[in-house]
């Protein structure tokens, strides 16, 4: 008996020592596997989603100079060219960033100041807007761009003058949402939402804006190959639908686009494109859209490229502003 437990006695301690080493070995394993990828795309999506159903945040020239006159705390950002920010003339106290470089330049801008985004026409400030929201900041877009602040071509450029619509053919039937499908894989290395959306966002505004021309979309729907039709998103409320979109347009009410709602409805394996009265709705859209994987282009200046319909356009139709509010020549 006494030999059996000297015998026994080390082979318990080692058999207990490989198991104490064994389990600690797989502690040492359990390494976290980070964020679940559709709750973090769900995260998101309820960020951006809240921003539009909130209504998109653009801001007119007169409500713009009247906060400058009145000493409003404002941060206002221009994301034209360099070449024309000095010569054609911007905004006293902008700052001059490219869309590419806002990502990086979040910690620049003062905390509880209300952000302005300027552009030549009002649709890089759209994309520039709606990311800013998502960040949690008071940011707008000024409506029509510099094209809104003055009516002198030598500063704005014509950017708006130029536009002429295109006679594009119209419809009037309705067309439901009836496909649903799965949403876009998320490949992001962030660990929670608010890191993502930076994350997302600067790999969008590094490769390039992506926005499309009426003519395109057009050529695009025309040329006999429904292969490679673009799922047109038309952001727009139903009364106006009604009296005439692009053929093939589906529908969805602003602020509509949730993860829970009408989201399930855009395709993730095609071209989406996004059009509203002036383009800059949708660019704050499509920077939504793709911060969330979707594939999905901006129409620039919306159906004022496409008609001069009163009825459809309504306010929505640029003029040339009747005030020529200041700009500072120089860098």
């Amino acid at each position: 008996m006494t030999r059996f437990v000297r015998f026994l006695l080390p082979v318990l301690l080692v058999g207990s020592l490989s198991f104490f080493l064994g389990c600690s070995e797989d502690d040492d394993d359990d390494t976290p596997t980070g964020p679940d990828a559709a709750q973090l795309q769900s995260d998101m999506a309820d960020i951006g989603d809240a921003y539009l159903t909130s209504g998109i945040k653009i801001i007119t020239a007169d409500a713009l100079f009247a906060d400058i006159t009145n000493s409003v705390n404002l941060f206002m950002i221009d994301f034209r060219s360099a070449t024309d920010y000095a010569a054609a003339g911007h905004i006293a106290n902008t700052v001059n960033w490219t869309i590419a470089n806002l990502p990086d330049n979040l910690s620049q801008i003062p905390a509880g100041a209300k952000v302005v985004c300027v552009c030549y026409s009002g649709q890089t400030a759209g994309w520039a807007c709606s990311f800013l929201r998502m960040k949690g900041l008071d940011a707008y877009s000024l409506k029509w761009g510099m094209c809104g602040w003055t009516a002198d071509t030598l500063v704005n450029l014509k950017k708006w003058d130029n536009v002429v619509p295109n006679g594009g053919t119209l419809e009037t039937t309705a067309n439901p949402l009836t496909t649903e499908f799965d949403f876009p894989a998320l490949a992001t290395s962030a660990e929670d939402a608010q890191a993502a959306i930076t994350e997302e966002c600067n790999q969008l505004f590094d490769g390039g804006l992506k926005n499309i021309s009426a003519n395109d979309v057009y050529a695009n729907i025309n040329d006999g190959n429904a292969a490679n039709d673009p799922f047109l998103l038309c952001y727009w409320a139903e009364a106006v639908y009604n009296l005439g979109h692009i053929p093939g347009s589906y529908r969805f009410e602003p602020g509509s686009l949730g993860y829970e709602e009408n989201l399930k409805y855009v395709p993730n394996d095609k071209q989406v494109v996004v059009y509203c009265y002036t383009g800059q709705q949708s660019a704050q859209v499509c920077a939504y859209l793709n911060m969330l994987g979707y594939n999905a282009y901006s129409m620039l200046f919306g159906m004022n490229a496409v008609t001069d319909r009163a009825d459809i356009l309504g306010a929505n139709d640029y003029h040339a502003p009747a005030t020529n509010y200041p700009v500072v020549i120089g860098g």
